[in-house]
């Protein structure tokens, strides 16, 4: 029976060639859309759940209260993980990570420059599941001078056979030219599922060593503190212990701690401090997936629609059949069975788009998701290939099958029989489609408004060069140099790039200050040159003066830093501020810029003259000429390898920074706005047949209309009224909800565009025109066709 059923459904294909293409087609690309979207959500939970107690393990992080302003803080004091360790019998590890530092390795006169260097406890190799190919993870780390090196750090130093080197554990190691490290172990190149990256770990009692202020108060929060807890502990119960942990060290800034799960720091981490990992976003996995069901749902409810729809020409059938004996459950099978066999070609036609789609995403998000077959993804294609064909089949298979013969053989089935469940898909697929077009237009006008919104300072031909190596010496022989150049209008040092500031400090007191007022204050070290190549705007006061000693107590801030300490701009020059142990006076006021990504609003930021130490600075920002880049660029390679020989230069230009901070939200409006695409060509096909086996429908109808007078706009128009007020409902309902959603979603943003009219306008525009054309290119073919040859015909 099962053989019969499907000849039958097989020879029902080929004899409604279009019907089946557009069934085919569109639900193809709406299961290659969800696999691909399933692929990438699939990728981005799989963050850190290789580690073995990735349940068991817990990031600790803080959130400061300044007067009502409440701060999320990533970092904590190198202090906490012992002592949390020693206080709670529930915690059975602890390990602190460093953010990545500069650096470069050397053996036996060979040079590299790793991209990550970072510092851990001992326990990192025994806590996460970041195993050693050689090196005891037990023991690694212990002592000051040992380093775990990735294995493609150890390719690089000791050939490919490095795992053959007898002698390759006790090798000993030069960083940056001075500190003399023992090889302790080798280990995996970091996973790309990781939020921890790393190349070279060094071990945190060098970090104590090298910097000993961070571990003698609890004042300096510079380091992630991870915990793995018992297995049968209460993370939230001991979360509540936690809670207060720090107020007694801690009085200026009233922080509570709070766990946070490994595997939610990836998609889950909404930091205004300190979280330098690879983090991605829960808001646009959600997004994706609403898309990737939104653009199935269409392809479901098309076939649904063009099933119900051609009940007419199946009613003689089913008369025909239950009046030799087919009873209804014999009815269903078959045409459930061509449901599946359609399905079935359909999930073959998105298996061969899954590897056209696959790679466009890869390419978007600069992942490298790999598709593979194997039992389990067998089974799971064969399992969604009968749940979708039951889904989609069902409704048509039990509204065929309920046909009464006596009614369908006489002609007396109601050509209307489902048709209001057909308008409600027709409208439902609508929704999606305006939604994402709405969606699509309002990231693509916030991406527009980041990238030409004035930043305070000018973007233009401005370039920040790392400094490495014996450059931190030789900052100011390199600047010089550079300044010499024709093709270079500026040029000036600073502690760090200033897109990107994350420095910041509670230790500051100002003259006037109630005593209840703290906030934190991001700060710069710069030299004199900053404000001219930089182009931020003095308001009041004067800029830093290299002839007086006096500068180095000296301090310039930012608006929003006179405001939150009680001053106007003019008030402020002349203001007492102490910084640390250093009391110094405000010389001038600058106009506020960005320099965090525009998620989060304008905070207070104080400029630094520290000329006597070159280790302050941490880079140059060179401005070139228009017209001269190149020359520039060149210029920079040139004399940066006369001072550095051993590291290559690392530069960017800061609009292309500025690109890449927004990375997530550009490929976010390009993913949405090819599945938008995606998604209107998969109504547009159900519309497309739909309207055609309306027009088929009607031919005699279309014929005496001609005949008594009709125009070919009026046959049109006939034809298409029904579906683009179908369209319209949609619209109206689709517009409403997608304003709310993307409201919600530019909330994230300090600075941000309002959904306006003309986006609301184009979206219906595009929808409704879209939606014309496909309904009018049939319509316009039965409008034109001969009379007589119609009503020959029927």
């Amino acid at each position: 029976m099962w053989r019969t059923n499907f000849k039958m459904a097989w020879r029902h294909i080929r004899r409604a060639r279009i019907y089946s293409f557009i069934n085919i087609a569109g639900l193809g690309i709406g299961i290659a859309c969800s696999l691909t979207i399933a692929l990438y959500i699939q990728d981005e939970y799989s963050y850190d759940r290789f580690h073995q107690y990735h349940r068991e393990i817990y990031r600790v992080a803080e959130t400061q209260d300044h007067k009502g302003v409440l701060h999320p803080v990533a970092v904590t004091p190198g202090l906490l993980a012992e002592a949390l360790k020693r206080d709670y019998p529930e915690i059975v590890q602890a390990c602190r990570v460093s953010r990545p530092l500069p650096g470069i390795l050397t053996l036996n006169g060979l040079s590299i420059e790793p991209s990550q260097i970072i510092t851990a406890d001992h326990s990192f190799f025994t806590m996460f599941d970041f195993r050693l190919l050689t090196g005891n993870p037990g023991k690694v780390l212990l002592e000051p001078n040992e380093v775990v090196i990735a294995e493609k750090i150890a390719v690089q130093l000791f050939g490919a056979g490095w795992k053959n080197n007898p002698a390759l554990l006790g090798q000993q190691l030069i960083l940056n030219n001075n500190g003399l490290f023992t090889l302790a172990g080798v280990t995996p190149d970091c996973p790309a599922n990781s939020h921890i990256r790393f190349d070279v770990i060094l071990s945190m009692r060098y970090e104590e060593i090298r910097k000993p202020e961070n571990f003698s108060h609890w004042g300096n929060h510079a380091y992630h503190t991870y915990l793995q807890l018992d297995a049968q502990a209460n993370p939230v119960a001991l979360g509540g212990k936690l809670k207060d942990y720090l107020l007694p060290f801690n009085t200026w800034s009233n922080p509570t701690l709070w766990l946070q799960p490994l595997d939610e720091i990836y998609l889950h981490s909404h930091f205004d401090y300190g979280d330098w990992v690879k983090t991605g976003s829960i808001v646009y996995l959600r997004i994706f997936l609403a898309v990737g069901i939104a653009v199935l749902l269409i392809a479901l409810f098309n076939f649904i629609n063009l099933s119900t729809a051609r009940a007419t020409e199946r009613a003689r059938e089913v008369g025909v059949r239950k009046v030799i004996g087919a009873v209804r459950r014999q009815l269903m099978v078959q045409f459930l069975c061509e449901s599946f066999l359609t399905t079935a070609l359909s999930v073959l036609l998105s298996v061969f788009l899954l590897f056209v789609f696959v790679p466009i995403l890869n390419d978007i998000s600069g992942k490298a998701i790999t598709i593979s077959f194997n039992a389990v993804s067998v089974l799971v294609i064969l399992g969604a290939t009968v749940l979708v064909s039951s889904l989609a089949g069902v409704y048509p298979a039990f509204l065929l099958s309920s046909f009464q013969p006596v009614k369908t053989l006489k002609g007396l089935f109601s050509t209307g029989t489902g048709q209001l469940f057909r308008r409600t898909l027709v409208v439902a697929q609508f929704i999606f489609s305006v939604m994402l077009i709405l969606g699509t237009i309002v990231v693509y006008a916030q991406l527009k408004f980041i990238q030409e919104k004035d930043m305070g300072f000018n973007r233009e031909q401005l370039i920040f060069l790392r400094l490495k190596n014996q450059l931190f010496n030789k900052a100011a022989l390199l600047k010089s140099d550079l300044q010499r150049e024709t093709s270079i209008l500026g040029v000036t040092a600073a502690s760090n790039n200033l897109i990107d500031v994350n420095a910041s400090t509670h230790s500051i007191a100002w003259e006037g200050q109630d005593t209840d007022v703290v906030f934190p204050m991001s700060h710069m070290i710069v030299d004199t040159d900053f404000l001219s190549t930089t182009g931020i705007t003095l308001l009041s006061g004067r800029n830093f003066d290299a002839t007086l000693s006096s500068d180095s107590a000296s301090w310039l801030i930012n608006e929003t830093a006179a405001k939150r300490m009680g001053w106007i701009t003019q008030e402020a020059v002349g203001k007492s501020l102490r910084l640390w142990n250093t009391q110094g006076t405000v010389v001038g006021v600058v106009k506020d810029f960005h320099f965090r990504p525009m998620t989060t609003a304008i905070e207070p930021m104080l400029f630094r003259y520290w000329p006597g130490d070159p280790m302050n600075f941490g880079g140059l920002f060179i401005r070139t000429r228009q017209g001269q880049t190149a020359e520039a660029i060149g210029a920079v390679e040139r004399l940066y390898r006369k001072h550095e020989s051993q590291t290559i230069p690392d530069y960017a230009f800061l609009d292309q920074k500025l690109d890449n901070i927004y990375r997530t939200e550009q490929n976010t409006g390009r993913i949405a706005f090819y599945f938008s695409i995606l998604a209107i060509l998969v109504s547009c096909l159900g519309l497309f047949g739909l309207t055609t086996f309306s027009s088929m429908q009607r031919t005699r109808e279309i014929g005496i209309r001609k005949i008594l007078g009709a125009s070919v706009p009026n046959v049109v128009a006939m034809l298409s009224k029904d579906f683009m007020s179908l369209v319209g409902i949609a619209i109206l309902i689709a517009l409403p909800l997608g304003w709310w959603a993307m409201v919600r979603w530019l909330g994230a943003f300090a600075y941000h565009v309002d959904v306006t009219w003309w986006m609301i306008l184009f979206t219906a525009g595009t929808i409704t025109a879209v939606a014309f054309i496909t309904t009018s290119f049939q319509a316009i073919r039965a409008a034109i066709t001969n009379p007589v040859d119609s009503l020959r015909n029927e």
